[in-house]
């Protein structure tokens, strides 16, 4: 599997109105589901891997995290990065846990995104919801390629279903942080 193929173009857009309205069928839940893990070693090693995807591809982004800068080039041992990793997962586990009702997942990440505005005195810049969307997809393929209980074609499909659902999540986050820094909401 080419890392090429699975990397989302970072000029796209991400509030497609097909996506924010996006419901899984049945088959792309069970893909989700067995390509999932509610364990925390998972859950942390899931988000660890988004968050030093995006450190490493795009190293300002450190400068939002700015109890990280102290640890330096040591920033993936320190407690804030398990702790972004860790809630970063959380919403991903929130999200898969309702992926059958996955339209009651949309206000929560709306909120999520709002909030985001509070970090554009950080220097957050609404580009930044791209990269998670490239890290998520990056994530999951690394995650997906080594399981044996799957057909490559499966696979395939698996990552493909992931990138939605990355998709779909960054899109209410991003409608969120838009429509309260137009002031639509406080």
């Amino acid at each position: 599997m080419s890392s090429d193929s699975f990397s989302c173009d970072a000029t796209s857009d991400l509030t497609d109105v097909t996506i924010l309205h996006w419901v899984p069928s049945q088959h792309e839940t069970e893909l989700m589901k067995r390509t999932f893990s509610y364990d925390f070693d998972f859950l942390y090693k899931v988000g660890a891997s988004i968050f030093t995807y995006i450190f490493e591809n795009h190293p300002k982004t450190k400068e939002l995290f700015p109890s990280m800068i102290q640890y330096g080039d040591n920033w993936k041992h320190s407690k804030e990065f398990l702790l972004f990793s860790t809630k970063f997962a959380q919403v991903l586990s929130h999200a898969v846990k309702n992926v059958a009702q996955i339209d009651t997942i949309t206000a929560p990440l709306y909120s999520i995104g709002a909030m985001h505005t509070d970090f554009e005195p950080r220097g957050f810049h609404a580009r930044y919801w791209n990269m998670f969307v490239d890290a998520m997809g990056m994530t999951m393929r690394k995650t997906i390629e080594p399981m044996t209980t799957l057909s490559s074609g499966e696979k395939s499909e698996a990552v493909m279903v992931w990138r939605r659902l990355a998709h779909f999540v960054i899109s209410h986050m991003k409608r969120g942080f838009n429509d309260r820094k137009n002031g639509m909401i406080k």
